[in-house]
């Protein structure tokens, strides 16, 4: 009798949790969604909750076909299996992220901001925490310039870089600090197209910073090593409710520079 109750009350505990945790998972996306472009990072969520609030929904039934049904008991192993892989992957991908995003800031020759969207002419949250870092560096380190990375978008009207312009002038950075670079459209493309005006401008020994967000600066890093550039990354924070997204994201393409050697 007694572990009959005691598994009840775990069957009990355990669908609580799955349908908690599935429809939070679930609900993210949803609300993602509607105030952030569609992106893996944003999808993620309800591709891992979904299969969560199912089995967490119908819980009883499942559990007496996995003591009835080989093929039933072989699906929910695997399924075990990949939830489990998946949870340590995520753990070690994002201490990964968090401890290279924690480095102390030095003085720069050059400072590149990563574009991060705009709307209209106005910059999006992520590129304004982006742009109030530099800010900050900027008043800080009086001698460095900025190089302010991005072209325009197909939903664009301007240029990223234009945006990002405007707006550190508006706080108080001199106009002959900033460099507009109005041809990328990628994080690689960021580096390199910077780096030819790095280079020529400045000299190959120029040192360099860039600032992005800080979920993306470990795997921004590894961009420019693999483009033979040297740049610290120095993280800006990021918007609150991005942030599980941004770091399943960053999990899939680690992943996938891990496995492949491409990012």
């Amino acid at each position: 009798m007694g572990d009959k109750r005691d598994m009840t009350v775990g069957m009990k505990v355990l669908r609580i949790a799955l349908i908690t945790v599935g429809a939070f998972l679930i609900a993210d996306t949803l609300f993602v969604a509607t105030r952030s472009s569609l992106n893996l990072g944003v999808i993620m969520p309800f591709v891992i909750g979904t299969p969560m609030l199912i089995c967490g929904l119908f819980l009883r039934p499942i559990a007496k076909l996995f003591t009835q049904k080989l093929p039933v008991r072989i699906l929910m192993i695997a399924m075990i299996a990949v939830y489990v892989l998946f949870t340590l992957l995520f753990t070690f991908t994002t201490s990964l992220i968090l401890i290279n995003s924690s480095v102390v800031q030095q003085e720069a020759d050059v400072l590149v901001v990563l574009g991060a969207g705009i709307r209209g002419t106005a910059p999006t949250l992520t590129l304004k925490y982006r742009l109030d870092t530099a800010v900050e560096y900027l008043t800080e380190n009086e001698d460095t310039v900025v190089i302010v990375s991005g072209g325009r978008g197909e939903d664009e009207v301007v240029t990223e870089a234009s945006v990002m312009r405007e707006y550190l002038i508006s706080c108080g950075i001199k106009s002959d600090r900033i460099i507009l670079e109005e041809n990328s459209h990628s994080t690689e493309e960021n580096f390199i197209y910077s780096y030819e005006i790095i280079t020529e401008r400045f000299g190959e020994d120029a040192s360099i910073a860039f600032i992005t967000t800080r979920f993306h600066v470990y795997r921004a890093e590894c961009v420019a090593k693999k483009l033979g550039i040297a740049a610290q990354g120095i993280p800006s924070k990021g918007v609150w409710y991005l942030t599980l997204n941004n770091y399943l994201r960053e999990c899939a393409a680690l992943t996938q520079y891990f496995l492949t050697g491409t990012i």
